[in-house]
C-alpha cells in the first residue's frame, strides 16, 4: 500500500528578517558587481584618454615645428618676390630677363604646411572625444580643428592659388629652354631635384613684352607676397592655440618629462 508523506506542519517558517538578510546580500553582491565593473570601464576609459593624448601630444609638437619652417620660408621669400616685381617692372634693364636668384626660389619652394589631425580624427569618427574629461582641453581640440580645417585651409588655398597664378603668367611670357634643360639633367640622377640654393638655378628669358602682360606678371608677385603674409598669419594663430593645447595635455599628463609613463 502506498504512503503518502504529508508535509511538517510542524516545519518552522523564516522569518521577515532572514527574508531580508538575504534580500540585503543579494542586493549587495549586485552594486557591488555594477560598482566594479564601472570602475573597470573608468579605468579603461582613462588608459585610452592617456594615449589619445599623448598621440596628439607628439603630433601637436610636429605641428608646430613645421608651423615655424613655413615662418622661415615666407621670410626668405618675401625679398625675393620685392626683387621679381622690381625685375619685371624693369624688365629691360635686365635685358627681358626673369633672374634665378631670385625667379627660382620663388618656383621651387613651397610654404605650404597642412596638418593631418590623425588623433583629433580618429577621436571623433570613434566618438571617443567623450573619453576627454576635462572640459577645456576638449574644447581647445576643437577649436584647433576647427581652425584648421576653416580658416587655416583657406588661407593654404590662397596660396597656392597666387603661386598658380606666377606660374601661368610666367607660362604665358617665359621662355623655358634654361628650365627645361636643368630639368633633363635632374632626369639623369633618379634622386635629381632643382636647387634653388646652388648650381640648379635657371633664368627665363621674356619672349612677350607687351606692358600690359608684364604689368600683369609684375602684380601677380605682389599678389602671391600678399598670399604669404596673409598664410603668416594663419601660421601665428595656429601655433597659439597648438601651443596652449600643448601646455593644457602636459599640465595634466607631464608628458615632456622624461621616462614619463
Amino acid at each position: 500500500m502506498e504512503v503518502h508523506h504529508h508535509p511538517d506542519l510542524h516545519h518552522e517558517k523564516k522569518n521577515w528578517k532572514e527574508y531580508f538578510l538575504e534580500f540585503l546580500m543579494i542586493f549587495l553582491a549586485v552594486t557591488l558587481g555594477f560598482f566594479a565593473e564601472s570602475l573597470r570601464e573608468h579605468m579603461g576609459d582613462k588608459t585610452k584618454e592617456k594615449e589619445y593624448l599623448s598621440n596628439m601630444f607628439e603630433e601637436l609638437k610636429y605641428d608646430t615645428a613645421q608651423y615655424h619652417i613655413s615662418l622661415n620660408k615666407i621670410y626668405v621669400l618675401n625679398p625675393l618676390l620685392d626683387s621679381c616685381y622690381l625685375n619685371v617692372k624693369q624688365a629691360d634693364q635686365f635685358n627681358y630677363v626673369l633672374l634665378a636668384k631670385w625667379n627660382t626660389p620663388v618656383n621651387e619652394v613651397g610654404v605650404i604646411y597642412k596638418p593631418a589631425l590623425p588623433t583629433i580624427n580618429q577621436l571623433k569618427s570613434s566618438g571617443n572625444l567623450r573619453l576627454i574629461e576635462e572640459r577645456p582641453i576638449a574644447t581647445k581640440v576643437m577649436e584647433y580643428e576647427t581652425f584648421i580645417d576653416g580658416t587655416y585651409q583657406d588661407h593654404c588655398v590662397s596660396v597656392q592659388a597666387g603661386s598658380s597664378k606666377v606660374f601661368a603668367i610666367e607660362d604665358e611670357l617665359c621662355d623655358y629652354t634654361d628650365f627645361n634643360a636643368k630639368l633633363g639633367e635632374n632626369m639623369k640622377h633618379i634622386n635629381g631635384q632643382l636647387n634653388p640654393e646652388g648650381s640648379e638655378l635657371y633664368d627665363m628669358k621674356i619672349v612677350i613684352k607687351d606692358p600690359a602682360k608684364l604689368n600683369a606678371l609684375a602684380n601677380s608677385f605682389v599678389n602671391f607676397k600678399a598670399n604669404n603674409y596673409s598664410y603668416a598669419t594663419g601660421l601665428n594663430n595656429a601655433m597659439k592655440i597648438a601651443t596652449e593645447l600643448l601646455k593644457s595635455i602636459n599640465d595634466k599628463y607631464h608628458f615632456d618629462k622624461p621616462n614619463n609613463q
